[in-house]
């Protein structure tokens, strides 16, 4: 039986455009097996101003309805919870600008996680410390504190199985093709889906599904009526072939237009 655990990057940004803040991280998806369940996230401030970041742990998922795609805390469907389990260093760090640091993690007795999928969504919590300004009135002359989060879904994979996918079109206009894909199982799917009729390729995307993602697929052409089949590979950025061939794909998925 095989344990994996995979960690992939989302940002979630409310940040104001005049704002200098800037935080690279890197590998931006590391993957570790059971045996050596640790590894490390790389920090760069590449912004103008210096960065106080905390980081914490939550259950969550990220998730698409119909129109958009959003971090949802406190459920993840069938996947499992991750957070008791995961253990990380520093909690809080202050990075000046063109500095680097390393928050390193560790997930805890992973061999003994039921089979399936289990999360945890690492925060990045940054503040900027904008510098006062020389022309700000006394009695409001503070440093200006600005906020927002990077978010890295770190994910065991624990035995073997198969996602299983179910595909609702959205909407066809000529030039895509709007799907929203459905996992009603505990295995997460990552990798690359691509569109099919009759053997030909029409067009590729890659994704993560956790528990349901819309995805948008470009199309060079409009589409014709019939038949179309979905097919699906592990070839994802920063995916190892390790992983690629220990992941199990989902079936293809058939539907009409």
């Amino acid at each position: 039986m095989r344990y994996l655990l995979a960690a992939a990057a989302f940002l979630w940004s409310s940040l104001p455009s005049h704002a200098q803040a800037t935080l690279s991280v890197t590998p931006a998806y590391a993957y570790v097996s059971a045996t050596a369940p640790y590894g490390a996230f790389q920090l760069r401030n590449e912004g103008t101003q210096p960065l106080e970041i905390i980081v914490t742990a939550q259950y969550g998922v990220i998730a698409s309805n119909k129109s958009e795609t959003n971090i949802h805390l406190g459920s993840a469907g069938l996947l499992g919870d991750l957070t008791d389990r995961l253990t990380f260093f520093p909690e809080r760090l202050i990075i000046d600008p063109g500095q680097e640091r390393v928050v390193r993690y560790l997930v805890e007795g992973a061999e003994a996680l039921p089979d399936g999928g289990h999360i945890a969504l690492m925060h990045f919590r940054l503040q900027e410390r904008a510098a006062v300004s020389d022309t700000a009135v006394p009695a409001i002359a503070t440093a200006i504190s600005i906020e927002y989060n990077l978010v890295a879904p770190m994910v065991v994979i624990s035995g073997q199985g198969a996602p299983k996918l179910r595909a609702e079109v959205l909407s066809v206009r000529d030039d895509a093709l709007s799907l929203l894909l459905h996992n009603e199982s505990p295995f997460p799917f990552v990798g690359g889906i691509t569109l099919a009729r009759k053997g030909a390729q029409l067009t590729r995307t890659v994704t993560a599904i956790y528990t349901q993602r819309r995805i948008d697929l470009a199309l060079r052409a409009p589409l014709m009526p019939g038949s179309y089949v979905l097919h699906f590979d592990h070839r994802y950025p920063g995916l190892s072939r390790a992983m690629q061939h220990a992941l199990q794909r989902p079936e293809p998925l058939h539907f009409q237009y």
